[in-house]
């Protein structure tokens, strides 16, 4: 099933979950950052379809957070959207002059995230992603099973290579077999290792630009 990822990047525990629910209610999947440098390495992982930063945060505030995500050329066209209790115009200003596309008010509504959602995404794509969230599994299994017929171009060929390719593969694991939990705690570090990584460089970017402006 196709996933439609949306980065939270906020240090309030309460408004996360708030958020979450509301995003992942139309159909979205979340992921979540309490701070900036999470954030930042977060979307440049997931790719995801909108970021919502929250402006005050310790450390790395959204304003700076923002700057980051423009400046690192895979996360630059990500549309980002600005959240805060506070709701001044110079802070409004500065956002969509870094490059945010929006501002939301705490507390916000959820018809407010959703005619958010709408501007940036357009009514047709926020409604595909709705009706595929609001699908039974059997409708949702048709619907996949449509799309791979389609791409199927030579049936009998297919399928004698992919019976072929099964006889070949080791039988799956039990999930609790000790080869499996291992190779997913691999995983997991592999994830967790690039995206230390990934902050690293953030941080020696931002370092690199308080060098130069000082």
């Amino acid at each position: 099933m196709a996933e439609y990822p949306i980065v939270i990047v906020d240090d309030d525990v309460w408004m996360q979950r708030i958020l979450s629910k509301v995003l992942e209610g139309f159909g979205f999947r979340t992921y979540i950052a309490t701070n900036g440098f999470d954030g930042v390495a977060l979307a440049l992982e997931h790719q995801p379809v909108v970021v919502f930063l929250d402006i005050m945060m310790p450390e790395l505030s959204g304003h700076l957070t923002l700057k980051m995500l423009k400046r690192l050329k895979q996360t630059r066209n990500i549309p980002v959207v600005m959240i805060s209790a506070l709701s001044d115009t110079e802070n409004l200003g500065l956002a969509v002059k870094t490059g945010a596309v929006g501002f939301i008010s705490k507390p916000f509504t959820r018809a407010t995230i959703f005619d958010k959602l709408k501007h940036i995404l357009g009514s047709e794509y926020l409604n595909e992603i709705t009706q595929r969230s609001q699908m039974s599994e059997q409708e949702l299994r048709e619907v996949q099973a449509q799309q791979e017929n389609q791409e199927v171009k030579s049936g009998d060929e297919t399928q004698s290579a992919s019976d072929a390719a099964a006889a070949m593969r080791p039988p799956d694991r039990a999930p609790n077999d000790p080869s499996t939990a291992a190779g997913e705690a691999s995983k997991r570090y592999s994830r967790e290792s690039k995206r230390q990584q990934q902050i690293d460089v953030i941080k020696e970017l931002l370092l690199k630009k308080d060098e130069g402006e000082s």
